[in-house]
């Protein structure tokens, strides 16, 4: 290796070499000259024979101190600023270079390749390492634990058949493949069989290996310790970062050749003193880049067990590090600037063989809570909790540290060791949490209006629940039995220089994206396996409820003494408590609490004495610190250079020093070390606020004071309740309950069970204090809920949706919920309800004054009558399994709405969506709807589960309840306020005393109030008690009264006060409710339900459609059955309704569904009448509907609208609904109608001649498929394509030549029409200026005055006469008869042509004009190929909705549109039309549309049928299958072309003055010219040589073809379904009425001016030549003077000429077809024999095609037999005579094994197909050629197993395929048009090749079955141009290419948009490969498609969001695909709606 010389020109730097200066200070170290002269060779032999320790040669090999600081100084002398110097790089690169040589004593890199063969096969662990966005593999089968993923090698090489695995994008980390403490090893893959078959490197390698990469570390470590040392000085940063960017690649390489190799240095990076340390903490010093490189390499390094292991203690001590730094800066960057925290936690804290040991040798859990302690008590206020916005800076920073302790504590041995030996922990951990309890209050702003701008306010949610998932893994510990504990003591490892130990085998893991990847996911994935521990490992039974867990005791209390320290505080202004909060100290109590818990671990762990403890000071000086002086400890924080010393002090095995903490206040309450002891078990002195015995009086007005959702320890001691709950007194532990749900002994059992669980606590205390914070919870959700928190902006909304939300209800509102049952079991009843009403605000409603508080009382009313009920039937934790938990939330979900299976799984608490039970739950409630076109998979409920709908689920939402109340009345018939009454179900033991709520006095007081103020409602007022109120009132008495069946049935006495039950005892007690004088309960639900039904009498409109008097009676019922006393009560308030009230009783069922009572039937009448005028509605509606053409994307099942009605004579029908103008509607305007069209360009054509594109083939080999079709430059003397041959000027003998033919039409012509010419061609041609012709003007000619259509009508008599002469002349004879006529007459048409062209260009443009066409015209650049046709696409497609419009209010609104485009404004149809392009959108259906067509009067079309009388009908009766027709076809043509060429009919056309088109037809001509010829419409239209009426007939040409193609593919089917029927359904579809009325608009036009005819003149002789002859007609001198004027370029009627005598061989028959009957008479369309005799022309050139394309593709036609003496043979042989003609006939749907026969039906069919299609319009347009009515009625094929070919041979009378085989005028006319290929092949005048294909279905891209082989290939692919990695990568699925949405100038072509321009003239269908939907693009606008991929439940999975396996829907891309071919992009409705103008995706 030899270094550069520096260029800078500086004399002073020096120009060694590397090399020399390695080799100079070898010298000095005495390595003999000889020696070094052999370079690197003789020093590895100089060391073996001097034995010279390779260890004291390192130094010297390494450039010195002197030489890095010279080569610093000349990059600062080259003026370069990089901390990386180019010089320094090369020399470190040069001495590594020779340390590998000592190293493996040969050249390093035939060394490794040699130790790389030693350990083939032998690969162990993967370790491949993640950048961002890469795709990596989760298994659930295989995984260990979430954070573990493979690669994608790794994945296909391995076998996860029938697995649940998932696709994610990384952030970073390295595959776990062969680990086997993160993979299971039947997951690995077949290359990597586990760290065990890492074999040792061989001892020689190792001896060699080793002392020389010691001695280098030493230096690395030396380097590193200097620039760390050094923070300021930037030279030793510059020379460790070059140092260690050379060792980490030499180390890489290392790796990357052998595990053996690796193993080897991770272990000298452990021997290496100090090493370590210092590469943990070179983040700090080191650049990103390099930074970046080492992290790698420890990722690669981490994959061994004993590095591992040192690893992660090292990794432990620096972690504080990192969080220190982040709370001084009080910003969350340094985890961006320090990546080692983010990169390695869940490398090293998710090992389950490794945690647990770092917890107890290192103490990490420790660790983490200081680090948590620390930021909380940074970010705590002056009164102890944490304020929000000074959290938010730190927010990332605490949840990464949450996080690592959830990782930690997911190991069942770290949680068993945390609350069984570790109880200080569980003391710092609740201290912790007093810090988030009550943080981020809010206050009701009642003044002014107040928007908060936090940005914070989510932050507590995400806190809490993270804390949340903490608390239930404690719990879990908790529960767990010690053995575990005993096991995870037992663990012990011996780490060997063998790699033999306990630490386990490397673990990598992968840092994911995607939502199921993510860590905040490892409870919810390990919540079944909690739950399987817990129920295993701890089991009660109901007679040993005192067995509860001294661990789960420990942390209840410690829960117990914070919450009662907190609540204390909280109600300070309590008299009762007042000295609690004196001795707990006031706010600072969180801090002093967590020093003392955390010092206590401290001090229980000696070992670990790291951290100071002043890191747990508040940053603020509290109050009672202030008086001390206490400073901000902050200050004295870890740094890293202490951390250097800590480092070595472990290294070294020094005892760390003990650091004390100064934990004194003001108050004297000094906490010393001997006063922290373990808390005694509680006695009732130990609580202040749990311990009061009597229930407390507390004020507190929920509207004016600050609340709090945030209550982490009350969730935590509700979590620990529960789990008790569940395990002593559910279903699977209690042994003696009777089926009521009663227990046999409740008082001793519930005694014992809170005696154990809640010592020292008082009932009273316990819930009156415990209860009141959830309460205030649901308090402030209800007056959100009123609008009373309008005035505090959006903050007080988004905290009431987070609360509520699904994601954290399961931690923060459910456990709220349970609080507050739990409470009104302990509590009295009456207390506790009284509670409720005073924190609702209305103490005042049951006092029932009539005068309204506030406008908000009604909601708040209905709100507390809810929760009261859901406190009394919620049994989500104390009563329901699992099961049932899972089932009810399945059911609340499906009867909102169908959902699919990932909208359910969302829709589910944590604990229920990955329950293994879900989906057979699902199965069984609900029914699965397949995906269809557009709809996905989704779940519905089944009949009999509605009645499983629970109203009063505590997540219930009142938009959802409503919509799930009106699907049930839908589904059931009835109503659900009515039936789906909440009733009471089994509760566990404890808390059966909730059943007294439901009968307490207050609650018949509340129930009783509503129903009176309902009653004495002023109707003039806002009601206080409005229905839905009262229905609620009603059900929560329903459920009292269900409680007392219930209980009445087991003999009960839980809900006795004495002798009675309050509910039954006092509803009949009267009370004076004002006007209404005294009222008991009974009386007022009488007057209610009397009320009621008088109301009801005719109307059905009760709330929520409730039967309130129905629902009232079956209460009354109950009151009756109950208690007698309130049967007499009834009897005398209701005497007249007792005896019915009695009869429904006795006819009662058990179904309440079937009790209907007079109202019920009155209202079901009432619903009759409602729903017999809602069907009138739909029926109008659908009559209305009915008058509206179908949508192109319109479903299969709507049936084909029938045939239209026979035409009237001259007028073109669309159906008579369109006739009246969409924009005015005026019946009676006289202005025109025209009918709205969308044109299109298309490229559908060339796509299915191209074959279909696969996903795993490169695009440029697709999208280059079909090039060599397209013509190759070159010159043409001809008259082919010309390109560039004209030149300067003329010869003297071609202009002598040129006057003479002049000379000779002087006779024929005007002097008009000769001057006009030379006026045409002298700007052109400068020598024709001086020329002179013979005076014409003494000749006198006759006038001949004829019209248009006269000509067309005597043209065809006189075909009619020459037919007969010419069938009677012999072939020889009419050749040479004709030859000079053909050649004269062709001159002499294209003079006239251009005689006429020039005086109408001369009229219709000005001077200046004039000039400028002239001097543009010679540079027009019309297209490179010399067939007619537009340019960048196949030709121009055709639609229409079929709706009318009158041009002038077209105009007009259109002018309107532009005027608001012009000025921004909003207007209908904006984002998807542009105005400026004439684009709107239709104003009846809303399809777009871009032009009109005007329908043609009767008048102007009556003049096309007056035909002359030519052969008639062809019915299916009649016809006569015999010979193929080609003589008269053949007559035909040379007939009309001996007609034409006579010249008498061009000599006799009018010539004045006559436009081409009518002024209605200008706007749809220009855009089709527009499109033909983009940018050069105007030019061409000036200068005449373009025929409108041939672009019309070119766009319908290619329309049917379109259509055609488009028939093939299925809507909604994969399969294509060709058949008649579908192509005539796609006729229809398309708009066959608007191609009717193009087909009359260009018969009516072609035949108006000369230059239209004499166009068609020149084309029927070019055509006669080509097909009759087989040859190109001789150009005259005039052809040579047009192109020479052309100046080599061909305009659009050359080119039409040019395709005319083109080889007919070579053209689609079908386009062919088209032009030769626009160049025909129109009477002949009308003609049976005429156009029948056509079709079998071109079907013959079909056949010859499909002849000659079959043997082209066959190497050996020799082999070929079977065929003689007929065409068959007859194209072989020319076949094989001309090889030329195999690369002009292509194919990519030829097979040469098919039988030949098979091969010419199928590509002949698509001609025939077409020829169908052009059938049925002129057979719909008026001319009767063929009855197709007859022919389907009355065929007389009738074998169901034809195929559609000989269907239509049958139909247009081709005969059987063997004639026509051996038809002698085929034969003969085969070899001439062979001959003429052959011949215009050899003169390159034909530049393109023709493809051939049978009736193949159009095919987007062919894509894989699973979308993973998609992502794995083109999830980053690289730009061509600038090979940057393409963020959102686009599959183009019509050709291949991946575009991007870059905006970047050298990607431009790549975009999207670009790309759909030049592949799909303007249409383009992308995959978004990252999003999995489809792009659709037609020019500027963009619209979102639906995914083709779908995972295994029918369900899209957009960006990947689940990463489950997604596989390709056959029936939704099929659809894709035929809007595709159908044109329909821009005409589905379904696509408009979401299309936008510009960049939807930036793409």
């Amino acid at each position: 290796m030899s270094g550069e010389a520096d260029d800078s020109g500086d004399s002073c730097i020096d120009s060694r070499s590397p090399t020399e200066r390695v080799l100079e200070r070898l010298a000095v170290y005495g390595v003999p000259d000889y020696s070094l002269g052999q370079f690197q060779s003789g020093l590895v032999a100089y060391v073996k024979d001097n034995n010279v320790p390779t260890a004291t040669l390192v130094p010297f090999i390494l450039p010195t101190d002197a030489e890095i600081a010279r080569a610093l100084q000349e990059v600062k002398a080259g003026s370069k600023r990089d901390l990386m110097s180019p010089k320094a790089k090369y020399l470190y690169r040069e001495s590594l270079y020779w340390l590998q040589w000592l190293m493996f004593e040969n050249e390093p890199a035939e060394a490794l390749e040699t130790i790389a063969k030693m350990n083939t096969g032998q690969r162990g662990v993967c370790g491949a390492i993640w950048g961002k966005d890469d795709v990596a593999f989760r298994c659930r089968t295989c995984e260990h634990d979430p954070t573990c993923a493979i690669c994608v090698p790794c994945f296909q090489n391995g076998n996860h058949k029938d697995h649940d695995y998932s696709i994610i994008y990384t952030g970073g980390g390295c595959c776990d493949c062969g680990d086997e403490t993160a993979w299971k090893r039947e997951g690995f893959c077949s290359e990597h069989k586990g760290a065990k078959q890492i074999k040792p490197l061989p001892h020689d390698v190792a001896q060699a290996v080793g002392p020389v990469l010691s001695s280098l570390f030493d230096c690395w470590n030396e380097t590193l310790t200097i620039a760390e040392s050094n923070d300021h000085a930037i030279e030793p940063r510059k020379v460790s970062n070059e140092l260690t960017s050379a060792v980490v690649d030499m180390l890489f390489n290392f790796c990357t050749h052998s595990e053996s190799l690796l193993s080897f240095v991770s272990r000298v990076v452990i021997n290496t003193a100090n090493l370590l340390y210092v590469l943990v903490r070179a983040e700090r010093f080191l650049s990103y880049a390099v930074t970046k490189k080492l992290h790698e390499l420890l990722l690669k390094l981490v994959g061994e067990p004993i590095f591992k292991y040192e690893f992660g203690k090292v990794f432990v001590e620096y972690y504080p590090v990192t969080v220190s730094e982040a709370i001084r800066s009080s910003s969350n960057n340094s985890l961006k600037k320090y990546p080692l925290l983010s990169t390695f936690c869940v490398q090293i804290f998710t090992v389950p063989t490794l945690t647990p040991l770092l917890v107890k040798e290192v103490h990490l859990l420790d660790m983490l809570l200081r680090c948590l302690g620390n930021i909380f008590v940074f970010c705590a206020g002056d009164d102890g909790r944490l304020e929000v916005n000074q959290y938010g800076n730190l927010h990332k920073t605490s949840i990464r540290v949450i996080e690592d302790i959830k990782f930690v504590l997911s190991h069942s041995e770290v949680a068993v060791y945390a609350t069984h030996e570790q109880r200080d922990i569980l003391v710092a951990w609740v201290n912790i949490l007093s810090f988030v309890q009550g943080m981020n209050p809010q206050k009701r702003e009642t003044t002014i209006h107040v928007e908060e701008k936090n940005g914070y306010m989510h932050f507590p949610f995400i806190l809490c629940h993270s804390i949340g998932e903490i608390n239930s893994l404690l719990v879990v510990g908790a529960f767990t039995d010690s053995f575990a504990n005993d096991a995870c003591q037992g663990t012990s490892v011996t780490i060997g220089q063998d790699g033999d130990n306990g630490v386990g085998q490397s673990l990598a893991k992968v840092e994911p994206l995607s939502r199921e990847g993510s860590a905040c996911s490892l409870s919810s994935e390990s919540s079944s396996l909690k739950q399987s521990m817990l129920d295993d490992k701890f089991k009660y039974h109901e007679n040993n409820h005192s067995e509860i867990p001294s661990s789960v005791l420990c942390l209840g209390a410690e829960c117990l003494r914070a919450l009662d320290i907190w609540l204390a505080e909280d109600n300070s202004s309590n008299e009762s408590i007042l000295h609690a909060s004196a001795y707990h100290g006031g706010p600072s109590n969180n801090s002093l609490a967590l020093k003392k818990a955390l010092t206590r671990l401290k001090y229980s762990h000696k070992a670990f004495g790291l951290y100071d403890g002043s890191l747990f000071r508040t940053k603020r000086s509290y109050s009672t610190m202030a008086k001390k002086g206490v400073t901000d400890g902050l200050d004295n924080a870890p740094s890293t250079a202490n951390f250097s010393a800590e480092s070595r002090r472990a290294q070294n095995h020094e005892p760390h020093p003990v650091v004390g903490m100064d934990l004194d206040d003001s108050h004297g309450h000094g906490v010393s070390l001997d006063c922290i002891r373990e808390v005694p078990e509680y006695i009732p002195e130990y609580f202040h606020v749990f311990g009061l015995s009597h229930w407390p009086s507390m004020t507190c007005d929920a509207s004016s004071q600050k609340i709090s959702f945030h209550i982490p320890l009350h969730g935590l001691l509700s979590f620990i309740l529960k789990e008790v709950l569940r395990k002593c007194f559910s279903d699977d532990a209690r042994a003696d309950t009777d089926c009521s749900g009663c227990p046999q002994n409740l008082s001793s059992a519930y005694q014992t069970f809170i005696r154990k669980l809640l010592r020292g606590c008082q009932p009273n205390g316990y819930s009156s204090y415990m209860m009141e914070h959830p309460l205030r919870c649901r308090v402030f959700c209800a007056q959100v809920h009123a609008g009373m928190w309008k005035k505090n902006g959006d903050a007080a909304y988004f905290s009431y949706e987070w609360y509520r939300s699904v994601r954290w209800s399961e931690h923060e509102p459910e456990l709220d919920l349970f609080s507050l049952q739990f409470c009104a079991a302990l509590a009295p009843a009456d207390c506790y309800i009284k509670r409720i009403l005073d924190r609702f605000g209305l103490s005042s409603y049951i006092s029932l004054d009539l005068e309204q508080s506030s406008e908000y009382e009604p909601v708040l009313v209905q709100e507390m009558l809810t929760l009261i009920i859901q406190i009394i039937k919620e049994r989500r934790f104390c009563g329901q399994s699992a099961t049932e938990n899972l089932q009810r939330e399945l059911v609340c979900k499906l009867v909102v709405g169908d959902a699919t299976h990932s909208q359910l799984a969302n829709s589910l608490p944590a604990d229920h969506s990955k329950s293994d039970q879900l989906q057979d739950i699902l199965d069984r409630i609900a029914q699965y709807s397949t995906p269809s076109a557009m709809s996905q998979g989704k779940y519905a409920l089944r009949l009999p589960y509605w009645k499983e709908l629970d109203l009063y689920h505590p997540r219930g939402n009142p938009k959802e309840l409503q919509v799930a109340e009106e699907r049930y009345l839908r589904f059931c018939g009835a109503s659900a306020l009515n039936i789906q009454l909440p009733k009471w179900t089994k509760i566990y033991q404890p808390l059966e005393r909730i059943a007294r709520i439901a009968t307490c006095n207050m609650v018949l007081q509340i129930v009783r109030g509503v129903l009176a103020h309902h009653v004495l409602a002023d109707k003039s007022a806002q009601p206080r008690a409005p229905d839905g109120v009262v229905v609620t009132a009603l059900h929560l008495l329903f459920l009292g009264l269900d409680v007392c069946v219930v209980y009445g049935k087991s003999g009960s006495n839980l809900l006795r006060e004495g002798d009675n039950i309050p509910l039954l005892a006092l509803a009949g007690e009267e009370t004076d409710v004002g006007v209404a004088g005294a009222q008991s309960l009974l009386s007022l639900l009488v007057l209610v339900m009397r009320l009621h039904r008088e109301e009801s009498v005719g109307s059905s409109l009760d709330a929520g459609n409730c039967n309130i008097s129905s629902l009232i009676e079956s209460l009354l019922i109950k009151f009756a059955e109950l208690d007698p006393r309130c049967l007499s009560k009834l009897q005398h308030h209701a005497p007249e309704a007792i005896k019915s009230l009695f009869k429904s009783s006795a006819d009662d069922k058990p179904n309440a569904l079937s009790s209907i009572s007079g109202a019920d039937q009155r209202k079901a009448k009432a619903r009759e009448r409602k729903a017999a005028i809602l069907a009138k509605m739909r029926a109008e509606q659908s009559k209305f509907l009915a008058s509206l053409e179908s949508d192109a994307d319109a479903t299969e099942d709507v049936r084909v609208a029938k045939e239209e009605d026979s035409l009237e004579t001259g007028m073109v029908s669309h159906e008579g609904k369109h006739d009246i103008c969409c924009l005015c509607h005026d019946p009676d305007s006289e202005n025109p109608l025209s009918i709205l069209v969308l044109l299109q360009k298309s490229r559908l054509v060339s796509f299915v001649d191209k074959g279909t594109p696969s996903w795993d083939q490169d695009w440029t080999s697709a999208f280059d498929m079909g090039k060599s079709a397209e013509p190759v430059n070159e010159v043409d003397s001809h008259g082919g394509a010309v390109h560039g041959n004209s030149s300067d000027g003329i010869s003297s003998s071609q202009l002598a030549q040129i006057v003479q033919s002049l000379h000779g039409f002087a006779h024929d012509w005007s002097p008009a029409e000769i001057s006009s010419l030379m006026d045409y061609f002298k700007p052109k041609i400068p020598e024709l200026k001086n020329v002179l012709l013979p005076d014409v003007s003494s000749i006198v000619k006759k006038e001949i005055s004829c019209s248009f259509e006269s000509v067309e009508q005597e043209i065809c008599l006189s075909v009619q006469k020459c037919m007969s002469i010419i069938r009677g002349e012999s072939d020889d004879q009419e050749a040479s008869t004709n030859q000079y006529s053909r050649k004269d007459s062709n001159s002499f048409m294209l003079g006239r042509y251009l005689a006429t062209l020039a005086r109408e260009f001369t009229q219709s443009v000005s001077v200046s004009d004039r000039e400028a066409s002239q001097s543009l015209e010679p540079s027009l650049e019309i297209s490179s190929y010399d067939k007619f046709g537009p340019i960048g696409c196949d030709g121009v497609h055709l639609s229409s909705c079929g709706h009318s419009v009158h041009q002038v209010c077209l105009d007009r609104y259109l002018s309107s549109l532009k005027e608001r485009y012009s000025r921004r404004l909003i207007f209908e149809g904006g984002h998807i039309a542009d105005p400026e392009q004439g684009e709107l959108l239709c104003p009846v259906c809303r399809r777009l549309a871009n032009s009109v067509l005007p329908v043609m009067s009767k008048c102007s079309s009556g003049r096309l049928e007056q035909a002359i009388t030519l052969p008639g009908v062809l019915t299916a009766s009649d016809k006569e299958i015999g010979c193929l027709k080609l003589e008269p076809a053949w007559s035909l043509l040379k007939s009309v072309a001996a007609v034409v060429s006579k010249g008498n009919y061009s000599q006799v056309l009018p010539m004045r003055e006559h436009t081409r088109i009518g002024k209605n037809l200008e706007p749809v001509c220009k855009l089709i010219c527009g499109m033909y010829f983009p940018g050069k419409e105007d030019t061409l239209s000036k200068s005449g040589r373009v025929s409108p009426s041939l672009l019309m007939w070119d766009t319908l040409k290619y329309t049917l073809i379109s259509t055609e193609i488009a028939s093939r593919s299925g809507r909604t089917s994969p399969m294509s379904k060709i058949s008649l029927g579908s192509l005539f359904k796609e006729l229809e579809s398309s708009g066959r009425f608007v191609l009717q009325l193009l087909l009359h608009i260009v018969q009516g036009t072609r035949s108006r001016n000369p230059l239209d005819i004499l166009l068609r003149f020149i084309g029927l002789q070019s055509f006669e030549s080509s097909i009759c002859y087989g040859v190109s007609p001789e150009k005259g001198k005039l052809w040579s003077l047009l192109d020479h004027t052309d100046a080599g370029e061909l305009f659009p009627d050359n080119q039409f000429w040019n395709q005319a005598y083109a080889p007919v061989l070579v053209q689609d028959p079908f386009s062919t077809l088209m032009l030769l009957l626009f160049c025909l008479p129109y009477p002949i369309l009308s003609s049976r024999e005429y156009f029948l005799s056509l079709v079998h022309m071109f079907y013959a050139v079909s056949v010859t095609q499909a002849l000659t394309a079959y043997f082209g593709h066959i190497q050996d036609i020799e082999k070929q037999s079977g065929f003689h003496d007929c065409l068959v043979s007859d194209i072989a042989e020319l076949v094989e005579l001309s090889p030329l003609v195999r690369q002009r006939f292509l194919s990519y749907y030829i097979d040469t094994d098919d039988n030949v026969k098979d091969v010419i039906h199928s590509f002949c069919l698509p001609y025939l197909r077409r020829c169908a299609l052009l059938l049925k319009l002129l057979t719909s347009s008026g001319h009767n050629i063929i009855d197709l009515n007859s022919y389907a009625d009355g065929r007389k094929v009738r074998d169901e197993t034809l195929t559609e070919s000989l269907e239509l041979e049958n139909m247009f009378a081709i005969p059987p395929l063997d004639d026509i085989l051996g038809d002698d005028l085929l034969r003969s006319l085969a070899r001439v048009w062979f001959r003429h290929v052959c011949m215009d092949f050899k003169h390159n005048r034909v530049q393109w090749a023709l493809y051939l294909t049978p009736v193949v279905p159009f095919r987007l891209m062919r894509l894989p079955l699973f979308y993973h082989d998609l992502v794995q290939r083109f999830v980053k692919p690289h730009c061509s141009n600038c090979n940057a990695v393409q963020e959102d990568p686009a599959l183009c699925l019509l050709c291949g290419r991946i575009c991007t949405p870059s905006w970047k100038l050298c990607c431009r072509e790549s975009g999207c948009r670009t790309h759909s321009v030049s592949c799909g003239a303007g249409t383009g269908v992308f995959l978004l490969i990252r999003k999995t939907t489809v792009l659709l693009q037609r020019n500027a606008r963009q619209a979102r498609w639906v995914s083709p991929y779908l995972d295994v439940y029918g369900e899209e999975d957009v960006e990947m969001g689940r990463g489950k396996p997604l596989y390709l829907n056959e029936e939704r891309y099929a659809a894709l695909t035929s809007m595709v071919a159908s044109h329909g992009i821009d005409r589905s409705s379904k696509v408009l709606r979401q299309m936008t103008l510009g960049p939807l995706f930036l793409v």
